[in-house]
């Protein structure tokens, strides 16, 4: 497949995901909306169709809570394939739900700037385009408000999850033993839709499913209350990736608002509350990043894709990044085709074809390539852009892959993957004109 092939075989995937109101991830395993996918597709869309990428994106914030909160998932009502649905979730116990619209009650990382910049960028009607972002600009800072306040009350600088699944990386290990910690009581019966669709073998086990359905009972039991929850919940962890991508997403929340007239004094404190708190995740014993779990006020050493990916929020120093650099050029993280694994292949929760411990994600590969880029690590950032090209061309626009053997796994024609190969095509060796996030030196 040459790259002009690849990218109408992308192209193809968007469009036939598109059900007139949104994109879905796949027709595999996911008939909804999620939140950080449709951030994603809309970055592909941006070059080719921009108006499917903001009816997606006004679509998404139709659904945000009353208090900012975006929702992971946008549920259509039709479909009735997946759990847990939306009735499973029972929002409407939060006086901050929408009442239109059924919702999940978590969230997701906030890529949703990052996208809208890309449609202003890559728009041919700049007016058209800016009368968007001055439409969805409330919806944007509310949600940022949401994680930076609700989400962050010590003012750290750094967001707290209360559900792994906030994280974009549903079993990533680095959740291990905070769910160990968790005992399940009176958890309601359900039958698991996911392991239909998909091989068992890639999907997160029965005992971590049953700890995911807990704590979604009990936010429900407390009625989704942010307050509540920060109190009560035994999962808190302030997660070093979407704190990073939240700083990204501020930066470019903050030239959004010069573009259209607004006050991005608000914005630019929670961007230097980022840059002080940061190190919290740093360890000087390897050079690497981990999570910080607030129940035990312990770092989380689990090497996975997430201690890496500062490199893409530019909060790291040159001395840092060059270390970050070693780490996923080195045996531990350097999978098939020069990419990156989402675990580290020499740990013991290392699995090669289980979701998100170990097989290769474009995702966060995608995020990789940006920070190589912004660091001017310009041969490696190409070796990974190539070797996404060369998993896609031979497996298909997969969910994810093996990181041995580069075989396709999950999800078909899955769509934030096309998506981001589009981005990588036409963006080549160049960072996106949004890519404004400062350096360390």
């Amino acid at each position: 497949m040459e790259l002009e092939e690849l990218f109408e075989g992308a192209k193809k995937v968007l469009e036939g995901n598109w059900n007139g109101k949104f994109t879905i991830p796949s027709a595999t395993l996911y008939p909804h909306l999620w939140s950080w996918d449709s951030c994603f597709i809309a970055i592909g869309n941006s070059y080719f169709n921009s108006d499917h990428a903001m009816k997606e994106l006004k679509y998404l914030f139709d659904a945000q809570w009353k208090n900012g909160m975006i929702p992971h998932i946008v549920f259509n009502e039709k479909e009735k394939t997946y759990f847990p649905s939306a009735d499973f979730y029972d929002v409407m116990r939060s006086p901050n739900a929408p009442k239109h619209i059924g919702t999940s009650g978590v969230t997701q990382p906030p890529m949703h700037a990052v996208a809208c910049a890309y449609i202003y960028n890559n728009s041919n009607d700049k007016e058209k385009s800016r009368e968007f972002l001055r439409g969805v600009y409330p919806n944007l800072l509310g949600f940022h408000r949401f994680l930076m306040c609700e989400r962050d009350p010590e003012k750290s600088g750094l967001v707290t999850l209360f559900h792994p699944w906030e994280s974009g990386r549903d079993d990533s290990p680095v959740w291990d033993d905070a769910l160990a910690r968790i005992t399940v009581k009176d958890l309601p019966k359900f039958e698991r839709l996911d392991v239909k669709a998909v091989d068992e073998a890639e999907r997160p086990t029965n005992e971590e499913y049953d700890k995911f359905i807990y704590l979604i009972e009990l936010m429900k039991h407390y009625n989704y209350d942010q307050k509540a929850l920060y109190e009560k919940l035994p999962f808190k962890i302030k997660d070093v990736a979407f704190s990073g991508i939240l700083y990204v997403a501020n930066q470019i929340l903050s030239h959004i608002a010069d573009l259209i007239g607004e006050d991005a004094g608000e914005i630019l404190e929670w961007i230097s509350r980022t840059e002080h708190g940061f190190d919290k995740f740093f360890s000087g014993a390897d050079g690497l990043f981990y999570d910080y779990d607030l129940v035990i006020n312990e770092k989380i050493i689990k090497r996975t894709i997430s201690s890496l990916t500062p490199l893409y929020s530019g909060l790291v120093s040159g001395r840092e990044a060059k270390a970050l650099v070693k780490w996923m050029s080195g045996a531990d993280f350097d999978a098939d085709y020069d990419t990156v694994a989402s675990t580290d292949e020499r740990a013991s929760y290392f699995k090669p074809v289980t979701y998100w411990r170990g097989p290769i994600w474009i995702n966060t590969n995608w995020r990789l390539w940006l920070g190589l880029l912004r660091y001017g690590y310009t041969e490696r950032a190409e070796q990974i852009r190539q070797g996404v090209f060369k998993l896609v061309q031979n497996q298909g626009f997969r969910e994810y892959f093996h990181p041995t053997t580069g075989r396709g796994l999950g999800g078909k024609d899955f769509s934030w993957t096309a998506a981001l190969v589009i981005d990588m095509l036409k963006l080549k060796h160049q960072l996106p004109l949004i890519f404004v996030g400062t350096r360390r030196t």
